[in-house]
């Protein structure tokens, strides 16, 4: 009888969204994005694992770990200052242009699926981005 009423009286959980619409940018990530050739080219030099493989994922700390150390202070506070302004603001159009490609799909998706078991409203998403090469692309 309690274990009843405890179970249906308990604090009901908030349905949290699966997708995080934005981004927090850290001076790590930050000099990720500028210094990308240089740290997959030294994952590639000293572990031999291809980019993009599952292999590369186990030394990427490491590399990015080892480009932040060879920094001086003053590159170090540019990047820190380039997280907040991006974080506040928005990123470069050529990353803008990689967050299209990769995330916008599933945002748009999500969206539409929200609006549904939310609103009961049906969506027509219509979408045109650059990508990096700066050419327009559209979709539906």
């Amino acid at each position: 009888m309690y274990k009843t009423w405890l179970f249906n009286n308990k604090k009901k959980k908030e349905r949290k969204d699966m997708i995080k619409y934005g981004r927090r940018w850290t001076p790590r990530m930050v000099i990720y994005q500028q210094k990308r050739e240089e740290v997959l080219k030294r994952i590639e030099d000293e572990s031999g694992a291809k980019p993009g493989g599952r292999g590369m994922f186990k030394h990427y700390q490491a590399a990015i770990k080892r480009v932040m150390a060879e920094l001086s202070d003053d590159e170090l506070e540019k990047a820190k200052e380039t997280a907040e302004e991006w974080s506040n603001n928005f990123p470069p159009p050529k990353i803008q242009a990689q967050v299209a490609c990769k995330k916008g799909p599933a945002y748009m998706e999500h969206f539409s699926k929200e609006m549904w078991r939310q609103c009961g409203m049906r969506m027509f998403v219509m979408s045109a981005w650059k990508n990096e090469q700066g050419e327009v692309l559209f979709g539906m």
